[in-house]
């Protein structure tokens, strides 16, 4: 009897032990956040670390795809900013980036293309409007920024058709700041806000290699791969609770379970909204989920349109819709395939259609507002027939019917429910970032740290980029080696 109890005391002690010295730790995705804190781990001497995927790829939002010889993105496309940005100084001595900006030309759905002087200047007021003094105002950024540009039109146009013109010219304002921000409407998005912008280029792109090329840094001196379950969608977090014997259980979709010391979940917070209920057993807290809850993610797309024979020529730099105020009311009679909402058609969503560089016989369409859900349930016939028609009616051309379509329909698709967070106005009046409270660790009854939160919505000042979140899949997974370390 002494034995037998001497050897399970030891071996009790001896599990312990083991568990401190060698940890283990679930990673709930396979995104930027996800990679980087297991890569994390890893170079820091903590291997016993396995990755849950709920899809078939990683890169979460970073969803690089070759056509012919280079790569497009159907997520995240930029690195945004020089300074005080993770990607950036991970990469800025190899090469890689190229900057992207293109400036695409304005074009009225009556007027055709617009005076460029007219086009400058709307471009100057709306960086001028957007970018700057928002931090002492209020409110929700639609009603500033209108009232904002209403002031600037008769101080910036002088004639009447120019002030026409600009007063046209809303929408297309509007949509600029839906494509930034991700929301379906400005009016859910608080004027005040606490991102911080990395300074440089906004727009520096992979030069055709695709944004996958920073995962493939962040793993090419790890083991990691060999670590990483694909198609394993989790279904409960059971965190707290008797005979756990101090871990988080991981039940996954397919029956499969896993046992960890610590769980790092890095989902999206639109998949946070959907499932948080169902997903953490206990369920989290009332702060916790209000911060979830308050917090917005929407989504803005892009299609990319193949042709295979280029119709437009070198020096083509885009085209932006500006429609007419009496037109854009009339669209859904005069194009009424598709989705329409009071009187418009969803073609009234697109925002622009770029060139992508590096990819010669593609052109990107990217839209944006609450067109969005039902533009990706349309079909890709409806996709092709609505650029199409966009693109005669304001080129005034015999434009072609791109050969295919290529997209990811981020809002609808169950493992994301949207492309990136911001700050709402809700969010904003409670007063306190709601992205640190979303961010702080759970712990179980005997003080052991559970469950971690990583992902772009986590960080209260860099949400909604590839390098926001990969600062919180390092933030978290240094939070579990200082742990060990102390």
């Amino acid at each position: 009897m002494y034995s037998a109890l001497s050897f399970l005391i030891f071996f009790m002690f001896s599990s312990r032990v083991e568990s401190l010295n060698d940890p283990s730790v679930i990673i709930i995705g396979a995104g930027a956040a996800g990679i980087s804190a297991a890569t994390r781990l890893h170079q820091n001497g903590i291997r016993n670390v396995t990755v849950l995927e709920a899809g078939s790829r990683i890169g979460g939002r970073i969803h690089s795809v070759k056509v012919g010889e280079s790569y497009i993105d159907l997520g995240a496309q930029w690195c945004h900013g020089e300074k005080n940005n993770v990607v950036y100084d991970m990469v800025k001595n190899l090469n890689l980036l190229k900057s992207d900006k293109i400036s695409p030309r304005l074009y009225h759905s009556k007027l055709k293309l617009i005076d460029k002087k007219f086009d400058e200047k709307f471009n100057e007021v709306f960086e001028d409007n957007y970018f700057k003094n928002l931090i002492d105002n209020e409110g929700n950024l639609g009603d500033l920024l209108i009232e904002r540009f209403k002031k600037t039109i008769p101080t910036v146009w002088q004639s009447e058709h120019e002030r026409s013109l600009a007063k046209d010219c809303v929408e297309m304002y509007q949509k600029l700041v839906l494509c930034n921000d991700g929301a379906f409407s400005w009016f859910n998005l608080s004027a005040k806000n606490d991102y911080e912008i990395s300074d440089g280029d906004q727009e520096l792109g992979w030069n055709g290699l695709g944004f996958k090329t920073i995962l493939d840094i962040l793993m090419q001196n790890s083991s990691i791969s060999g670590n990483i379950i694909l198609n394993k969608e989790v279904s409960q977090i059971i965190w707290n609770g008797p005979n756990l014997h101090s871990e988080v259980v991981v039940n996954c979709v397919d029956g499969t379970t896993y046992t960890a010391d610590h769980v790092i979940t890095t989902v999206s917070l639109g998949v946070l909204k959907d499932r948080h209920i169902s997903l953490f057993k206990p369920h989290l807290s009332t702060e916790k989920v209000l911060a979830l809850e308050t917090l917005g993610i929407d989504a803005v797309s892009s299609i990319f349109l193949y042709y295979p024979n280029k119709w437009w020529n070198e020096s083509f730099e885009g085209v932006s819709f500006v429609w007419s105020e009496d037109e854009i009311e009339k669209t859904a009679e005069a194009f009424p395939i598709g989705p329409t909402k009071g009187g418009r058609s969803w073609i009234t969503a697109i925002v622009y259609i770029l060139p992508v560089l590096r990819s010669p016989n593609i052109l990107a369409a990217w839209y944006v507002g609450e067109f969005v859900p039902e533009i990706e349930s349309s079909s890709n016939d409806t996709i092709i027939k609505g650029i199409t028609y966009t693109l005669n009616l304001f080129l005034g051309q015999d434009i072609p019917r791109p050969e295919k379509i290529i997209r990811h329909k981020w809002y609808s698709d169950p493992h994301f429910r949207g492309s990136y967070s911001f700050e709402t106005v809700e969010s904003r009046n409670l007063g306190t970032s709601q992205a640190a409270i979303l961010s702080q660790p759970i712990s179980r009854e005997d003080g052991k740290l559970a469950v971690l939160f990583a992902g772009e919505a986590t960080n209260p000042i860099r949400y909604a980029t590839v390098h926001g979140a990969i600062e919180t899949g390092f933030r978290e997974a240094d939070r579990i080696v200082n742990l060990y370390n102390n």
